[in-house]
């Protein structure tokens, strides 16, 4: 019987996986397991655990899955404190000829594709990951990676032109999996108790099956998609972008599978400016991921994509807990750190503003502003928000050498009747 260890890592979903059909269309036996992930922050800054939000959808996402895979009689083993290494140990116990997985894009993940890879080679596993998180596979790039443009504007460009999204594969037709003959300790999900804020732009929970509502309510039943160019830079509730990033970061949609269902929509009923801003950010994710391989490890130094440019970011303790807490002494950014807090979520124009006020009006260096974000984020993907944070300081993918935001001008603009500031007060 040839039998396999799936490890899902980033793709917490059941549709459109192509790890997850290769391992159950090449392999009669599929152990399914999850590496519990542990936070990476480095540096004055570090944060312990994950925040209560991010570490509730994070939990919601995973026990989703393992309910799916418990209806066709399988089981999702959810292993702590391991690492990547230690699957080639759990396949040869398990008598498990290969390791199946994803491809991930940032450094530290493909450290560890390329670890697996190794020790497996010198124990007689075969390891395997594909490609499932991106619109387009690095073979469809109409360039090598190391030739990707470093601007988005090129990038977008040549992508739009040359570059077909694939079409999304079915699920997978799952098998059953005889619990008694694995040794591994099974812990099916707890969720702890968290209260959702009523002022919460995020009020569902994590999970394939949840994404997979969120698409359908944002497209079909309530059009949202039309008016999604004018609203993207409002603050206050679920409808003013399409909250798909979450379910994005942790792989319980694909990005092909939103793609798809807006190109569908656009199909039956309308296509317009907004329908097309929604690719076009989704096109913003999509670079940042091949940046982030491009990169690798660059993507985390204090000098980012710009060696070229000085250091000059310090850090204050006092001065970044008061930014952390929402005390600093402007509003606008605390109301904004504020939900975060206790939503674990931002909007875009959030976002911008209180990296840009961290950074160039606090200064503080951007790493510190990263990993916090890292910490809260119930979105959190390490190329979208290391890659945005090095925008902003002026050291990523930017013409632009400097990128301040006047949180004030930005605030009378875009709360002009202080409803968010007075919502998160």
């Amino acid at each position: 019987m040839k039998t396999c260890l799936l490890w899902f890592r980033n793709n917490l979903r059941i549709h459109d996986n192509s790890p997850v059909s290769y391992a159950y269309e090449q392999y009669d036996r599929v152990i399914p397991v999850y590496l519990y992930p542990k936070p990476t922050t480095t540096g004055d800054w570090n944060e312990a655990g994950f925040g209560d939000s991010r570490k509730a959808f994070l939990d919601q996402s995973i026990l989703d899955l393992q309910v799916t895979l418990e209806s066709y009689g399988s089981r999702l083993y959810v292993l702590r404190n391991l690492e990547a290494v230690d699957l080639i140990q759990i396949a040869l116990d398990h008598n498990a000829e290969a390791i199946i997985g994803g491809v991930e894009m940032a450094y530290n993940e493909t450290v560890d594709q390329k670890n697996i890879k190794a020790e497996g080679k010198s124990s007689g596993i075969f390891v395997k990951f594909l490609e499932e998180r991106t619109l387009f596979n690095e073979r469809q790039l109409p360039f090598v990676l190391q030739k990707l443009p470093e601007v988005f504007t090129k990038f977008r460009k040549l992508v739009e032109k040359n570059s077909t999204v694939l079409p999304t594969i079915p699920a997978a037709t799952l098998s059953s999996l005889d619990s008694s003959t694995i040794t591994l300790p099974y812990e099916k999900i707890k969720l702890t108790a968290l209260t959702k804020d009523d002022r919460s732009a995020v009020p569902f929970e994590g999970g394939e099956r949840q994404g997979l509502k969120e698409v359908a309510y944002y497209f079909k039943q309530t059009g949202h998609i039309l008016k999604y160019k004018e609203t993207r830079n409002e603050l206050l509730g679920r409808d003013y972008s399409s909250k798909f990033s979450p379910f994005l970061a942790l792989g319980c949609i694909s990005v092909r599978q939103v793609y798809e269902d807006l190109k569908q929509f656009e199909q039956e009923f309308e296509s317009n400016e907004s329908t097309y801003w929604l690719f076009f950010e989704l096109l913003w994710r999509e670079y940042f991921q091949w940046v982030a391989l491009k990169h690798g490890k660059d993507l985390f130094l204090p000098q980012g994509l710009r060696p070229d440019k000085p250091i000059t970011e310090g850090f204050n303790q006092k001065a970044f807990e008061r930014w952390k807490n929402g005390t600093t002494t402007d509003e606008f950014v605390n109301s904004n750190m504020r939900e975060l807090s206790e939503t674990g979520f931002m909007s875009n124009r959030g976002r911008q503003n209180v990296a840009s006020y961290l950074i160039h009006d606090m200064g503080i260096d951007w790493r510190a502003g990263a990993a916090h974000f890292e910490n809260q984020l119930i979105d959190y993907d390490p190329a979208s928000n290391y890659g945005n944070w090095l925008y902003l300081a002026g050291k990523g993918n930017d013409p632009r050498p400097f990128r301040k935001f006047d949180t004030v001008f930005q605030a009378n603009r875009y709360d002009p009747e202080k409803t968010f500031t007075s919502t998160w007060s």
